[in-house]
């Protein structure tokens, strides 16, 4: 079981990313009273990121598939919960980006090895953004779902603004 403190969370978040660790620290106080008043919540979330964050680094081709595969699994996980139509279509989309990036991991054996490297590079760097949006998009579906953020003392509903940002609807 995964260890329940904040501060382990952050460590994880901050692995995922700059987008994610911003996120955590923003809704600190909601994932802290998840972690007080609904541990299996946090421990499915960490353990999601965890697994996420577990295939990162893989640079072999299989590495790449290995990370489209449980980024996949992920976006499946989000829009089986998508709480609106707009989260239901960014999966979608997250989809199809990740089942693209699969079906061109195998091409890179064709290239020669200076273009090999140039586009491993470039799947590799979209990987990273797919991923920290797709655990942030999770982060902030956890917390709702867990009836922490929808709580009416803390302002609402979180979503995502056109560059990546999420703020409170108040």
């Amino acid at each position: 079981m995964a260890k329940l403190n904040f501060m382990g969370f952050l460590k994880v978040a901050a692995k995922a990313g700059p987008v994610v660790y911003a996120l955590a620290r923003q809704l600190a106080p909601q994932i802290q009273r998840m972690i007080a008043e609904n541990p299996e919540a946090y421990s499915a979330l960490f353990g999601r990121f965890r697994t996420v964050l577990g295939v990162k680094g893989g640079a072999k081709q299989q590495g790449l598939t290995q990370r489209c595969v449980v980024l996949r699994d992920q976006v499946t996980y989000l829009y089986a919960s998508a709480n609106n139509a707009e989260v239901a279509k960014k999966t979608v989309a997250w989809r199809n980006e990740l089942e693209a990036l699969e079906r061109a991991i195998p091409v890179l054996n064709a290239m020669s090895r200076r273009k090999k490297v140039m586009e491993k590079r470039q799947i590799e760097k979209r990987l990273d953004i797919l991923s920290s949006e797709i655990l942030a998009a999770s982060l902030v579906d956890t917390v709702e779902d867990a009836d922490i953020v929808s709580d009416p003392s803390d302002g609402g509903q979180y979503t995502a603004s056109e560059d990546g940002q999420y703020t409170a609807d108040h």
